[in-house]
């Protein structure tokens, strides 16, 4: 059988897998949507959930941040952020005290033309940012469990604050969406590396994804209050990565609302854990950063000691701010729980990663095809090297052997659902 994934955004890849192998085909679901997406994100903006219509909830001369996703995120901020500055106009609030924030979290920032393809007409009314994860920054306290919480003081300090994002399974928070707008968004990089190494820390990694009640999705939510995150829009983007629900309103009962919707879409049925999963890492795919998220959601339907195949260009290659991850990838489990614990790690938020890694790797090995890690990448990390797609199936039919089951996900915010 012939398939075709994505690989990037532009670009398709062709497998030829045997028809007595394939065990199941998942992609993202269908449903129902209207015709002008536009009005769909109007109709949500008129009814929120647990909050008065944005336009009744602020005054002339308040400043206003809106907190928007980074390029690493498919959020169509182009569509979404300026019908809501037409909603702030209506109520009085002036462009120029209307400010956007990229929440790129510890990504790296975004360049003027990421931001123009992304964010499009909106640079030309209100100006646009990127956080930074190591300056501008403020300490608030802690939350209950004892984790700081220090934010972009810009964030902080307006009069309202509104999170436009996409709701996703995620590996470290269960979902993407709602209060994770402002942490890992806008936040500082030791409560961000704090809640990623609480999630590295939980066993076995893979209960977190699709998980609303877990203690690193609380985190978040009790940073995302404390920092006083007033409305949030969230959409549902179908397999065309157009709009097919959006939520808006409280952080937290719009957000789970919204939930409701994207299981619809991104948690398939499969019949049972396959011997080889392969996964389209597409939208996460800029770096190995955001493609441990898929590896993670395959690593939920592969069986002990099986094979993974990742299809990831990569094209900023392990993680351009996170250098330590290529050092440490190949280091287990155990072992960096010690070196954490005698804080020979500075970077949490890599650790964090570290620890999702390793997990994923005492579960399967992973052939791995991109054009964009080099052959020393993907031994860094104790991945198989492919040289095209075909190969890694190939590779990984060796490793299974000739009956063995072969599960696939087109998307890389699939997160299968065994039966």
């Amino acid at each position: 059988m012939l398939v075709q994934l994505p690989y990037g955004k532009d670009r398709k890849v062709e497998l030829d897998v045997p028809d007595r192998n394939l065990y199941f085909l998942a992609d993202r679901g269908d449903i129902p949507k209207e015709t002008n997406q536009e009005e769909t994100v109007l109709r949500s903006l008129g009814n929120p959930i647990g909050r008065p219509p944005l336009r009744d909830m602020v005054n002339a001369n308040d400043k206003v941040a809106i907190i928007g996703d980074d390029v690493t995120r498919p959020t169509p901020q182009d569509l979404i952020i300026p019908i809501v500055l037409d909603e702030l106009n209506s109520a009085g609030v002036p462009d120029k005290n209307i400010e956007v924030i990229i929440a790129l979290g510890t990504h790296r920032e975004m360049n003027e033309k990421e931001l123009r393809s992304k964010y499009g007409a909106v640079a030309d009314r209100v100006s646009l940012r990127n956080h930074s994860y190591t300056d501008n920054l403020v300490d608030i306290g802690k939350t209950q469990s004892g984790i700081p919480i220090v934010v972009n003081k810009d964030v902080y300090k307006v009069d309202v604050k509104i999170g436009v994002g996409n709701i996703v399974p995620h590996c470290y928070a269960g979902w993407a969406g709602g209060g994770k707008i402002i942490q890992p968004g806008v936040c500082g990089e030791q409560t961000t590396g704090m809640t990623h190494v609480m999630a590295g820390k939980t066993r076995p990694i893979t209960q977190i994804p699709g998980s609303l009640e877990n203690k690193v999705r609380h985190e978040i939510e009790s940073v995302a209050s404390k920092v006083g995150l007033d409305f949030i829009i969230n959409t549902v983007l179908d397999k065309n990565d157009d709009v097919v629900n959006v939520v808006s309103g409280d952080p937290e009962k719009a957000f789970r609302k919204g939930v409701e919707n994207a299981e619809k879409v991104y948690c398939p049925k499969v019949l049972g854990a396959a011997d080889i999963m392969v996964v389209s890492s597409y939208p996460a795919d800029m770096d190995y950063w955001q493609a441990a998220k898929p590896l993670t959601y395959a690593a939920v339907a592969v069986k002990e000691g099986g094979t993974i195949v990742l299809l990831s260009p990569c094209q900023d290659r392990i993680s351009p701010t996170h250098p330590i991850v290529a050092e440490k990838a190949g280091t287990r489990y155990e072992d960096l729980l010690k070196i954490l614990s005698g804080d020979e790690i500075e970077d949490l938020v890599a650790a964090g990663l570290l620890l999702l890694h390793s997990q994923i790797l005492e579960k399967a090995n992973v052939v791995c095809y991109s054009d964009g890690l080099s052959r020393a990448d993907k031994e860094a990390l104790n991945f198989v090297h492919a040289e095209h797609p075909q190969e890694a199936i190939e590779i990984a039919l060796e490793c299974q052997g000739p009956e063995a089951r072969v599960g696939i996900l087109k998307c890389g915010e699939i997160l299968p659902r065994i039966e």
